[in-house]
């Protein structure tokens, strides 16, 4: 074996130990379910939930170091090509596979909500809490009377995973909502190496950035959400379209923004470079119109597929109810809302909306431009900047979402996500969540502070170092000797 494969198999095993370490911490921090027995994914007591979580974040801790060295390699060119990298991929997301939901709690909202269309119920009208039983028990308090914000497709595949497991068994559903993740992750995967050997950024670095990502491993595997169906389906109708077959493309964009209808952002740029690359004016007319028709005809067959109706256009807004840290524009409406109260200008609520609304104005914008820009920037290149804004300016982020925009531009721009800055963004959005979804407490955030520190100091002596094995003089060749002197 070459030096540079005994290097990277060093990274794949040091990350695979941490997905490992991860997978098993979960069994006693992750988002584990109510009214289960104590060995199918029970809830523990406080002190094994805190050996749970300092054990989970060993394994991040590893499994991040790993990613970063192996990214190292990469960029200096000793990786040994994209097949070690998807060797090192599924050594690393398959340890998560059997265990508990990490990094959140909105698989079981998915399940509630196909058990619900499994009952012939309106799932854009009606919030898990109508359901009942041990799915609507186990989704947060604050989606329980919430209409689903997603896609028919993403329904779909909830109340198709449901229909098998029943609505009884809440861990065989939360398994087979992951082996679906997997199964979106695999077609990302396919699509994203051949999207980097095409635009010629090279697809080791493209899975590097792209696939082997912290953020993908932990909540796209570990949390089972939607967002790999979506972004399988996203670089497979880029792809396609990048192969000039743009009926295919469009027909499986419009299943990706089915599943989330960010995923229509890419089947604006990738339709605006096809229709540049006609001559002239009629010429792009036509095509602009023979891609719309497609689309609709999916749109409308899709929606009819599905049959949920066209009810989740008006949900869309729903996870908007939520504050998170990641949202800029909702930052700073809390923040206005406070300075007019005090200052009387105004309620905190107007402030609040104003706010947001600028942001969604925001985002709005930079798809308009980044799309405009597409024929010269590239779809993929295009989709990534715009759904990165989007992101930013938008009332309510995860640090899931990011992947909508890193996914895309890994295929083409990976050199830019190597450097520092991009590397450590992803690092601290991978750390920030806790496995369970939930804040910390004062109990676990020092586990979760022990347990990394103590992977960190083993990272940092491990490899040991090679020390030099002194040659015995009697060994050592005449004229090397003569050369000395």
């Amino acid at each position: 074996m070459s030096a540079a494969g005994v290097t990277v198999r060093g990274e794949v095993l040091l990350g695979t130990l941490g997905s490992v370490l991860l997978g098993v911490g979960g069994w006693g921090s992750g988002a584990l379910p109510q009214g289960v027995p104590d060995g199918l994914w029970g809830r523990p007591g406080e002190s094994l939930r805190c050996v749970g979580v300092a054990v989970s974040y060993a394994g991040l801790v590893l499994l991040i170091a790993a990613w970063w060295g192996l990214g190292t390699r990469v960029a200096d060119g000793t990786a040994g090509g994209w097949r070690p990298l998807h060797r090192a991929l599924w050594c690393w997301a398959l340890p998560l596979v059997p265990g508990p939901l990490l990094g959140s709690s909105d698989a079981y909202s998915y399940l509630a909500q196909g058990a619900l269309a499994g009952r012939g119920r309106d799932v854009y009208a009606l919030g898990p809490a109508a359901l009942g039983g041990p799915l609507a028990a186990n989704v947060p308090g604050m989606w329980h009377d919430a209409p689903a914000p997603y896609g028919p497709l993403s329904v779909a595949a909830a109340r198709a995973v449901v229909a098998v497991t029943g609505e009884q068994h809440v861990v065989a559903a939360a398994l087979g909502l992951r082996l679906v993740a997997v199964a979106g992750l695999a077609l990302m995967v396919w699509a994203l190496r051949r999207l980097a050997a095409a635009s010629g950024s090279g697809a080791a670095g493209a899975l590097w950035a792209g696939a082997l990502n912290p953020l993908v491993l932990l909540h796209l595997v570990g949390g089972a959400h939607n967002e790999a169906l979506m972004l399988g389906l996203m670089t497979a109708g880029l792809l396609a379209f990048h192969r000039g077959r743009w009926a295919v493309g469009t027909v499986v964009l419009t299943a990706a923004a089915l599943v989330k209808a960010p995923a229509v952002v890419a089947l604006l740029c990738a339709a605006a470079v096809t229709v540049a690359g006609r001559g002239g004016a009629w010429r792009r007319v036509r095509q602009t119109a023979a891609i719309a028709g497609v689309a609709a005809a999916a749109l409308v067959t899709g929606v009819a597929a599905c049959g949920q109706g066209w009810g989740w256009l008006w949900t869309l807004r729903t996870p908007a109810a939520v504050h998170t840290l990641l949202s800029p524009s909702t930052d700073a409406g809390h923040l206005l809302g406070w300075l007019a109260q005090g200052l009387g200008w105004g309620t905190a609520a107007g402030a609040m909306t104003a706010a947001r609304l600028a942001g969604l104005l925001v985002g709005l914008g930079a798809v308009g431009y980044w799309v405009r820009c597409a024929p010269r920037a590239g779809a993929e290149r295009a989709t990534g900047t715009a759904l990165l804004v989007l992101v930013a300016a938008a009332p309510v982020a995860q640090p899931w979402y990011l992947l909508w925009a890193l996914v895309p531009l890994a295929a083409v721009s990976w050199r830019r996500l190597a450097r520092g800055g991009a590397k450590a963004a992803v690092v601290g959005l991978t750390l920030v969540v806790m496995p369970s979804g939930q804040g910390p407490t004062w109990a676990s955030g020092l586990a979760a502070a022990l347990g990394g520190a103590v992977a960190m100091a083993a990272v940092l002596r491990w490899p040991p170092k090679e020390r030099p094995v002194p040659v015995p003089a009697a060994v050592v060749p005449r004229g090397a000797a003569r050369a000395r002197r």
